[in-house]
């Protein structure tokens, strides 16, 4: 099974309720990720109010280019 995300729910600081195609829903904390990433898509992310506006297409993007990669968030649960 393809792995995707259906649904994002931005809840505090870089914490987001993420739940899957197949039915799975957790919790991430994105804040070590987007803070170790030395991509300049990543460094607008670091301000909250950046970060939150995420958009999901199969995955997490925002504007700017950035993505997390679906089995990425996946795996960390």
């Amino acid at each position: 099974m393809i792995i995707n995300i259906t649904k994002a729910q931005y809840l505090e600081e870089f914490k987001v309720k993420v739940c899957f195609n197949d039915g799975l829903e957790k919790v991430v904390d994105l804040k070590n990720y987007i803070n170790s990433k030395k991509h300049p898509f990543f460094q607008p992310l670091k301000q909250i109010d950046e970060f939150k506006k995420f958009k999901v297409h199969r995955t997490l993007i925002w504007d700017n280019g950035a993505d997390i990669a679906p089995e990425y968030l996946y795996d960390r649960i």
